[in-house]
C-alpha cells in the first residue's frame, strides 16, 4: 500500500516502523529531490570545507577528505540515508603506483551499503575507486552499492611519484539543507538542476545574492549590483539593479532595462576650455578643448569629439569670444557633424562674445561637437591666463 508507517508508532509489544519508514520520515525534514517524497542528495553547509578533497602534502602519495554531514537517496527502495565522515581520512593514491607511461583516473566516493538490498555489508565508506592506466583515461565504473556520489577526481599522470591539488578535480554533489533552509548554489546551472518548489530561495555563491522560486521562474527579489544586466535571467516589473561597472541604477518595465539613476555619487559632465588661439572661417571649425576645467565623469574627449558614457538629459553650453568685431559670429553646437546641429546662435557685429545652450537626451555612445563660424578669418580666443572663455561645459541632469 502507498501509505506508509508515521514517526515513530508502535503496538503494546513491538514497533511498527522500518528502516525505509525511518528514512522517509527524515527526508521529510529536507530539502526535496526529484519527487514530492524523495530528498536532494548532497553535503550539508558547514563551517570550514565540508567534503573537501586535497593533497596530503607536498610529497606524499595521499589524499585527504575533509569532515563532512550529507544525504545520499536509496535508489534500491525508498527513502535516504543520512551519512557522516566525522574526522578527515587519508586514502593512498599511489598504494597501486602511477603507470610509466599512460594516465589514470581515480575517483573518490562517498558510498552507503545495505545489506538489506543484499550488499555484501552494511556500512558507509569514503574510499577510492582506481581507474585503468590509458592513453585516453577515463572514469572507472563503481563496484557495489548503487548508493554513492562522487566527491573527486584524481588523474593520475605518468609516472607521478606524488599526489598534488593540480591533479585533484572537486565533483562534489552540491549542498543540502533543511526543508526551508537556505540552499547555496554555485553557479547558474546548479540552480537550475535544483528540483525547485514555489517559495523556494538559493543564494548564488558565484552572485552575493538571493533568488526565489515563484512556481514560473527564479526571481533575485530586491535591489541587487550586478556585473550585466543579463545576469537577472528572469526579472520581474519594477526589478533594480545596479550596474557594478558604472553605478548605473536600471528598472525591469516588464519588457526591457530602463536606465533610472547614477548611483555612484558622482555627476556626470565636464568642463573644457581652449588654450591659444583657435582660428575660425566663413564654414564651420570645429574647436578643441585642451584644458580641463573639471575631471569629466561619463563623458570623454578625443580630438575634439565628446562621447556620452552616461544616457539622459545633458545641459551643453558653448561660449566663445572672437578676435574680431565687425562681422557675423558663430557658436554652434553639433551631433555626428556640422550639417546636423543641436543648438547655435549668432550676432551680427557689435560684439565679440557669443554662447549656443540646448538640453538634450543623448544615448551612450552619442557624440557632440563644437564649432566657430565668421564672416570674415578670425579666431575664438582665451585672453587671459585665469579666463574661461571660450570653453564648453557639459553636465548630466538624469535620465
Amino acid at each position: 500500500m502507498p501509505e506508509r508507517n508515521s514517526w515513530a508508532v508502535g503496538s503494546d509489544t513491538a514497533p511498527l516502523i522500518t528502516t525505509e519508514d525511518a528514512r522517509l520520515a527524515v527526508s521529510a525534514l529536507l530539502i526535496p529531490g526529484p519527487s514530492g517524497v524523495t530528498a536532494r542528495d548532497g553535503i550539508r553547509p558547514g563551517p570550514g570545507t565540508p567534503g573537501r578533497v586535497h593533497a596530503a602534502g607536498t610529497a606524499s602519495g595521499s589524499i585527504v577528505v575533509e569532515p563532512f554531514q550529507g544525504s545520499i537517496r536509496a535508489s534500491r527502495g525508498i527513502g535516504s540515508y543520512l551519512v557522516s565522515l566525522d574526522s578527515p581520512k587519508t586514502l593512498d593514491v599511489l598504494a597501486v603506483p602511477a603507470d610509466p607511461a599512460n594516465d589514470r583516473h581515480d575517483l573518490v566516493i562517498a558510498q552507503q551499503s545495505d545489506e538489506f538490498y543484499l550488499d555484501t555489508a552494511t556500512k558507509f565508506e569514503v574510499r577510492l575507486v582506481r581507474g585503468t592506466a590509458s592513453a585516453t583515461p577515463s572514469d572507472p565504473v563503481v563496484d557495489g552499492s548503487r548508493d554513492w556520489f562522487t566527491l573527486a577526481r584524481v588523474r593520475v599522470t605518468a609516472g607521478a611519484d606524488k599526489i598534488t591539488d593540480a591533479m585533484i578535480d572537486p565533483l562534489p554533489p552540491g549542498w543540502t539543507v533543511a526543508l526551508g533552509g537556505l540552499l547555496p548554489v554555485g553557479s547558474l546551472t546548479q540552480r537550475n538542476a535544483v528540483a525547485a518548489y514555489a517559495g523556494q530561495e538559493v543564494y548564488r555563491l558565484d552572485k552575493g545574492w538571493t533568488e526565489v522560486y515563484d512556481g514560473a521562474a527564479w526571481r533575485v527579489r530586491g535591489q541587487v549590483t550586478a556585473a550585466a544586466l543579463a545576469d537577472i535571467t528572469d526579472p520581474y516589473p519594477g526589478q533594480l539593479v545596479v550596474l557594478a561597472s558604472t553605478g548605473g541604477l536600471y528598472r525591469w518595465n516588464g519588457e526591457k532595462w530602463l536606465y533610472a539613476a547614477l548611483m555612484s555619487g558622482a555627476t556626470p559632465g565636464g568642463d573644457w576650455t581652449i588654450t591659444t588661439n583657435q582660428p575660425t572661417s566663413n564654414s564651420p571649425t570645429l574647436l578643441t578643448f585642451p584644458q580641463v576645467n573639471r575631471p569629466p565623469v561619463g563623458i570623454t574627449l578625443a580630438g575634439g569629439v565628446f562621447t556620452i558614457g552616461e544616457p539622459g538629459w545633458w545641459d551643453l553650453s558653448l561660449n566663445l569670444r572672437y578676435t574680431i568685431v565687425n562681422t557675423d559670429k558663430y557658436a554652434m553646437i553639433g551631433g555626428s557633424s556640422s550639417g546636423n546641429l543641436f543648438a547655435k546662435d549668432s550676432v551680427a557685429g557689435g560684439g565679440n562674445n557669443i554662447s549656443a545652450n540646448t538640453s538634450r537626451w543623448l544615448d551612450k555612445g552619442a557624440q557632440v561637437r563644437c564649432y566657430g563660424y565668421s564672416g570674415a578669418p578670425s579666431a575664438v580666443t582665451k585672453e587671459a591666463t585665469g579666463d574661461l572663455i571660450s570653453g564648453f561645459t557639459a553636465v548630466w541632469r538624469g535620465p
